[in-house]
């Protein structure tokens, strides 16, 4: 009597796109993708162009009337975050050019270049192993985060800082919420704490190696970095105590210097430079012509927008990877602006109005309802699901499979295929039952 027997046959000839997206993703990591100017269509297309914009205004709507002295919330993650700045602040220290008479036959531009690259060798070990131990361990982006870090701190090739190293660092921040190491209740703090502390490493930087600016001849920001404006802006929207025009003011500087990020940079650019604002940065001088705070935002954000993130000089050494992803949206959308000022007032006493409506009504309001994160959160295809391997672990007391036998992967397996045929439902949607020999109802026809 012939034994039935059964092959299971996988169409595996076609793979979806995002088998394919996720494969090459394993096998390449970060890498460029504007090469060209004609990259720059698919640029502003991306996921990555749409994320980051939505990053900068919805953070924007967040902290607006916040200071930098203020109390918000800190987790335990951000800290640990922080804590990698601490340790490149020593590592600065450290490695300070030193105009020695042992070496006088050297430049200071030749010392600085030799002390910054050293910093920079230094950073790149440093980054890997303490964003390791800072973030929780089971997080698959370790990789992807610390590049986009390590290239948040100029060019060591060319001793240079630019926007596009400052868009790199805003790729780190948006990928630690698309990761979802970050969330919603840390968007205050990623932005007044973690941001502010990269900003002053970033100006010590270029003072103690002296870093040439990067910059687009069309682009009209005239600065190394453009976020604290933007941010800083957004601060004073909601409840700031002076105008526009009064923010060149030195008492008005004296005051609220250590509250508004806005307020730093440009006591920071007058004091480097040794100018009056109209002279060292005369677009910013314009723009704080006009009346109110949500203005200024609005003009800066556009300029940002149109000739800073929107520059190929700017995005060219920018790396994409799956956090940040140089794929195109898959329908066209609205790029999320902030609401800022009164506008933004005057919406949330809306919502408290419909609040106190329902109350009076008896519904109660949704109290669990979470805040939304500044960027929406990143779903990962994992490993286990494109290759055909679920992760699932027995938890069975009773077994006695010896992990150091041979054979007992292979009784594992049967016993989970006998229960059930999780291979077929879950991975594989499209698996074909042949059966090479007779049924069984074939088998007793025969016999009789």
């Amino acid at each position: 009597m012939t034994e039935e027997t059964s092959k299971r046959m996988y169409d595996v000839s076609d793979p979806s796109p995002q088998v394919l997206h996720a494969t090459q993703l394993a096998q390449n990591g970060p890498k460029r993708q504007v090469l060209c100017l004609e990259d720059m269509d698919d640029w502003v297309r991306s996921q990555a162009y749409n994320d980051t914009i939505a990053y900068i205004n919805n953070t924007s709507m967040a902290i607006q009337g916040k200071k930098l002295s203020s109390k918000f919330p800190v987790s335990e993650k951000l800290r640990r975050l922080c804590d990698i700045f601490d340790g490149l602040e020593i590592l600065l220290s450290e490695n300070t050019p030193k105009f020695e008479s042992a070496h006088s036959w050297l430049t200071a531009q030749q010392c600085n270049a030799s002390a910054y690259r050293t910093w920079m060798r230094l950073m790149h070990q440093f980054v890997f192993s303490v964003l390791d131990e800072a973030v929780q361990p089971e997080c698959k982006h370790i990789n992807e985060l610390g590049q986009y870090l390590r290239r948040s701190f100029g060019c060591s090739s060319s001793l240079e800082f630019g926007p596009g190293n400052e868009l790199m660092f805003l790729f780190f921040l948006c990928g630690l919420f698309r990761a979802g190491i970050l969330f919603a209740d840390d968007t205050v703090a990623a932005a007044l704490l973690l941001f502010h502390r990269y900003i002053r490493l970033v100006r010590r930087l270029i003072l103690t190696y002296s870093l040439s600016l990067t910059k687009d001849s069309r682009c009209s920001m005239d600065d190394y970095y453009v976020i604290p404006y933007i941010w800083g802006s957004a601060q004073l929207s909601l409840d700031a105590p002076f105008s526009p025009m009064e923010s060149e003011m030195l008492p008005i500087m004296e005051a609220h210097r250590q509250d508004y990020m806005l307020l730093e940079v440009i006591d920071h650019l007058r004091k480097t430079r040794g100018l009056k604002l109209n002279q060292v940065a005369f677009q910013l001088w314009c723009i704080l012509s006009v009346p109110t705070w949500p203005e200024v935002y609005g003009a800066i954000e556009r300029a940002y927008v149109s000739n800073v993130i929107s520059s190929f000089e700017t995005v060219e050494n920018a790396i994409f990877c799956e956090l940040m992803s140089f794929q195109s949206v898959s329908s066209v959308s609205m790029v999320p602006r902030a609401y800022l000022g009164n506008r933004y007032s005057e919406d949330r006493r809306s919502s408290m109005r419909h609040q106190e409506q329902a109350d009076d009504s008896e519904q109660k309001p949704d109290t669990n309802k979470k805040l939304a994160p500044p960027v929406h959160k990143c779903v990962s295809m994992q490993p286990s699901l494109f290759f055909g391997f679920s992760d699932k672990k027995s938890t069975d007391a009773d077994s006695n499979d010896d992990e150091h036998d041979p054979l007992w992967i292979v009784r594992r397996r049967n016993v989970q295929e006998e229960e059930s045929d999780t291979s077929t439902t879950v991975f594989f949607t499209d698996a074909m039952i042949i059966n090479d020999g007779p049924t069984a109802s074939s088998s007793s026809s025969t016999a009789k």
